[in-house]
């Protein structure tokens, strides 16, 4: 039996810790391993000093990012457990994207993995690959039918292309992630304004029978 997602918050909360800064720091760590802290500009020389100063003290805040052995210059700075899972769910959603050229053929592997991250902040979207059975409309049905994720059948109903079914499987990948490590979801979260704590508990909620968070890397596909 296919493990129930859950809600449409909860991936939206931890589809917001992938924006920019964030997608390519976990990536460049989960391939490359450990860096000293001193070395951090030199890594990501395409990231500004203030910007990536900030995304690394925020990625520390949230669980994803820790600071090993002694707290100075030359101390490396790796991922934690929920980062080198997320660095897998990455790998899942770029997978999609470059099997369905989304959001364009010949597009890198941070604008793949950040594209299909805002089809999956989108609520509808999420509604939709939820419950394939529920008719989109408006604004829903539009984008769903620009990404290529539905089509209409002869008797004019909304169904999943296999494009659509394929998100719906990189959505469950996210959506194991976030069920694995509501510390970090919770994190997230809590920075979206009006979130009252009780609400953030319920996004959050109990880690899914099937989640595991595995800090075993599997074997990395061509990007």
């Amino acid at each position: 039996m296919s493990t129930p997602l859950p809600t449409a918050d909860a991936v939206s909360a931890a589809a917001m810790l992938s924006l920019r800064w964030t997608t390519r720091i976990i990536s460049e760590l989960d391939d490359n391993g450990p860096i000293p802290r001193r070395a951090a500009q030199a890594t990501f020389p395409d990231i500004p000093e203030d910007s990536l100063q900030h995304g690394m003290r925020s990625l520390r805040q949230r669980g994803l990012l820790q600071v090993r052995g002694r707290r100075d210059d030359d101390s490396p700075l790796g991922l934690t457990e929920a980062g080198r899972d997320l660095g897998d769910v990455y790998e899942a959603l770029s997978r999609w994207a470059r099997r369905h050229d989304y959001p364009a053929p010949q597009t890198g592997f941070v604008n793949r993995v950040e594209a299909t991250l805002v089809l999956l902040r989108d609520r509808p979207t999420v509604n939709l690959l939820r419950s394939p059975s529920t008719t989109p409309n408006g604004y829903g049905a539009r984008r769903a039918l620009h990404a290529g994720l539905i089509s209409t059948s002869p008797d004019g109903r909304y169904v999943l292309t296999p494009a659509g079914e394929g998100l719906r499987q990189a959505l469950a990948v996210l959506t194991d992630w976030a069920a694995a490590h509501p510390q970090v979801v919770l994190a997230a979260a809590s920075r979206r304004p009006g979130r009252p704590t009780t609400e953030l508990h319920r996004i959050a909620g109990p880690a899914l029978p099937s989640a595991q968070a595995s800090s075993t890397h599997t074997p990395r596909l061509p990007r």
